[in-house]
């Protein structure tokens, strides 16, 4: 498996041909889409639209280059067609860290894919031990990971909660066995169980 820096040298070897990609129209862009742009690859990281009175409303995407892994915006119009890379998807489990290495092993060969923090910053927050995953492979490498759209996650830090305030619609900070830092509901206690929507990275 090849590391981020690696990618740097293979990014020459890349061949982006019209075989290699899907259209799609930019209205169809969502958070974790992989698209080709000036023959190198991103990853969307987040997106929103504006609708201009009486113009044409536009698109814009915030994108992680999974080559440099800078990351930038990019606006296109309403109505514009984009390349989205034709990759492969596979079942994963995400297994373990060492230290900034994250390891996962693709379900039907067995074989172990380590992918460094810097590259997947955007998702490390919420991976645990065996968490089901999907993989992207282009060309034989893993360029992208994508979480479920739900996971569930034992909270292990928080102020408590008080009496009454089931029925109050406020949140408060906790942390969840990740280490990564949520809203969640006033009444919920260490220990409880808290669904994360993994696009929105609300509590559902």
């Amino acid at each position: 498996m090849k590391t981020r820096v690696e990618w740097l040298f293979l990014s020459q070897f890349l061949d982006f041909d019209q075989n290699s990609m899907v259209k799609i129209d930019a209205a169809e862009v969502k958070k974790w889409t992989v698209l080709e742009m000036d023959g190198q690859l991103f990853k969307v990281l987040d997106l929103s639209f504006m609708q201009m009175q009486q113009r044409q409303g536009s698109y814009t995407y915030k994108v992680r280059n999974l080559m440099t892994n800078g990351v930038q915006n990019v606006t296109v119009k309403s109505g514009t067609t984009m390349d989205q890379a034709d990759i492969s998807t596979q079942n994963a489990v995400y297994l373990y860290n060492t230290w900034d290495t994250y390891s996962f092993m693709e379900n039907d060969t067995g074989e172990i894919h380590d992918l460094s923090k810097e590259a997947i910053e955007d998702i490390t927050g919420y991976l645990k031990d065996n968490l089901d995953v999907f993989i992207q492979i282009y060309k034989g490498n893993v360029i992208n990971v994508i979480l479920p759209s739900t996971i569930a996650y034992t909270i292990t830090e928080t102020v408590p909660g008080i009496k009454g305030n089931r029925a109050q619609s406020g949140t408060k900070p906790a942390t969840i066995e990740t280490g990564m830092e949520i809203q969640v509901p006033l009444h919920k206690e260490v220990g409880d169980t808290v669904t994360l929507n993994t696009l929105t990275g609300n509590v559902n």
